[in-house]
């Protein structure tokens, strides 16, 4: 395909080697993803599986082949209104609720991925993780400069402005958060004591929440408020560039039947 050598390997490179492969056999496209995954932890490098759109492919990937048969649901502006207002039965202490009220609502409008938001484990260092000084608050509105964008060097921009419908407002959220959060620089999201939220604690939460609304917890993922900003926005009739942009795709989403 006439693409630069390059190590590690640039994620639109392992996308475009994913769609191609893919039209041939999964199993064997499987298998070279996990050896590349394999030497990318070997040689103290990032781990293509975690790019939300790599993922993606290797899920559809693997339930082609008969290794995965179940299928991540997005999480629509629907369940996220229902989420919110499981919170106060799920967490334990009034600083739980706004602190999660915050992430899953700056999760949905601002499509972000679960390592910009949580921690992987709590004594790792995660270089993409938003910190409170990548936060500008302001009257109407909220900025993030995100750490880590997987389009290309430039720190990229994510500006939320406040919602008409205000259960649902990130810029409310993350303000009632701010107001009892610790001043101290850290990452953005951490429990009243400054511990880092994780992602298993976020993962708990979460799935807590959606069997307290009925709804089957194995269904959603880590990605699932991601995925459900991208399906809600091309829903609302969004040009496919929009959408795309929104969700920080490298490339074009592709047409699905």
């Amino acid at each position: 395909m006439s693409m630069p050598a390059a190590w590690p390997i640039p994620v639109e490179q392992i996308v475009g080697f994913l769609a191609v492969e893919s039209l041939h056999s999964s199993s064997k496209t499987l298998m070279y993803v996990a050896a590349l995954s394999y030497l990318s932890k070997l040689t103290g490098n990032p781990n293509p599986l975690e790019d939300p759109i790599t993922c993606c492919m290797v899920i559809a990937l693997k339930r082609r082949a008969g290794i995965l048969r179940d299928k991540y649901l997005p999480i629509t502006i629907e369940v996220l209104r229902s989420l919110l207002g499981a919170l106060e039965s799920v967490c334990i202490t009034p600083y739980e609720c706004m602190l999660f009220r915050a992430i899953f609502t700056v999760a949905f409008f601002g499509a972000l991925r679960i390592g910009e938001m949580v921690a992987k484990h709590r004594d790792v260092v995660q270089p993409e993780l938003l910190y409170l000084s990548d936060l500008q608050l302001m009257e109407r509105r909220v900025v993030l400069f995100l750490r880590n964008s997987p389009v290309g060097q430039e720190r990229h921009v994510i500006s939320l402005g406040l919602s008409g419908e205000p259960w649902v407002c990130p810029v409310l959220a993350l303000r009632s958060y701010l107001r009892v959060r610790s001043q101290l620089e850290g990452p953005l999201f951490v429990h009243s004591d400054n511990r880092t939220v994780t992602k298993r604690e976020f993962l708990r939460v979460l799935r807590w929440a959606l069997q307290l609304l009925g709804l089957s917890p194995e269904q959603y993922g880590v990605h699932s408020f991601w995925l459900g900003t991208a399906v809600t926005t091309a829903r609302c009739g969004y040009p496919g560039e929009d959408v795309t942009r929104l969700a920080r795709w490298p490339c074009v989403i592709p047409e699905r039947s």
